[in-house]
């Protein structure tokens, strides 16, 4: 059995979020095959912690059925490689549903989808406390990374901190200061995971301010330049990280313009599987991915 005290350095670094890719004659069938394919690349380029079903594996068009599929693969594929962090839904009655199948498959901590009230945020926050505790009490021993879509306080943070379960907190970022914030009250409560933005480029910035790792979606298709963003950071060589996000600037603004679309075209053009999305997300164009094929031949070398 993991420790939580060595669970939680394991969290402390690039957490990969795997896109999710379906067969290319039908769009509501997973690519198994291709998919354990990405992990191993995945996972031979370095990455030690790899969510799938979040946000970048498109969780709002999965079924329960298949989050336990790909959760199994990657599990299967990955062994004790890599940290396989499953996505639980916001939805409490499946979130615990979920959250029982994940640990009996051998899983130690859950990305937590944040909990909507008809889609939107719930009036009393407390709730959300109420559907993370449930989730602990019904499933003792699994540790939860909460995704913080919500826009949530500092103060809130701290309420936060009385859920055992809760191990460390996924923040976009989308609002920075409460997180800082929190960072500054808290210490080591959490294992503070961030978002990075390379246009401009601000990782740097956050990792000063107290983040202990952050999510990569672009390590799918260029593991490198995630990868060492994270090493750079470990040695506070800013400078170099500042030079590093310049380069990748322009991946992200084709990904804030194409969207999740953007990763999984880049996996068609190293070689992997990428695919297309489901609806409602739209494909890339043939203009963004000839784009993409440009930028990634000149500045990247592939």
């Amino acid at each position: 059995m993991v420790s939580d005290s060595d669970l939680r350095e394991q969290l402390k670094t690039v957490h990969a979020y795997a896109v999710t890719p379906f067969s290319a004659d039908d769009v509501l069938k997973v690519d198994e095959e291709g998919f354990a394919a990405n992990l191993e690349f995945l996972v031979a380029a370095g990455g030690r912690v790899i969510n799938v079903g979040g946000g970048t594996g498109e969780i709002d068009a999965l079924t329960n059925p298949e989050l336990e599929q790909i959760t199994r693969i990657a599990l299967a594929t990955l062994g004790e490689r890599a940290l396989v962090t499953p996505t639980l839904p916001g939805n409490s009655g499946a979130a615990v549903e979920m959250a029982l199948r994940y640990q009996e498959m051998g899983a130690r901590v859950c990305l937590a989808m944040a909990p909507y009230q008809r889609h939107g945020i719930p009036d009393d926050a407390e709730g959300i406390i109420d559907h993370l505790s449930l989730i602990g009490e019904r499933v003792p021993g699994l540790r939860l990374l909460p995704y913080n879509t919500q826009g949530w306080s500092a103060d809130f943070f701290e309420r936060l901190g009385d859920v055992g379960a809760v191990i460390g907190v996924k923040d976009p970022c989308f609002n920075d200061h409460p997180l800082f914030q929190a960072i500054q009250r808290m210490g080591d409560r959490f294992v503070w995971i961030g978002n990075k933005r390379h246009d401009p480029g601000v990782l740097h910035l956050r990792y000063q301010a107290g983040i202990e790792g952050f999510t990569a979606g672009f390590i799918n298709f260029l593991p490198q330049a995630e990868l060492e963003l994270e090493q750079l950071a470990r040695k506070g060589d800013w400078p170099s990280m500042i030079a590093l996000q310049r380069r990748l600037a322009p991946l992200e603004r084709l990904r804030n313009r194409f969207g999740d679309a953007t990763i999984k075209a880049g996996l068609d053009l190293v070689g992997l599987t990428g695919g297309r999305v489901r609806p409602p997300r739209v494909d890339m164009s043939e203009e963004g991915r000839v784009a993409l094929g440009r930028e990634l031949a000149q500045t990247w070398g592939i």
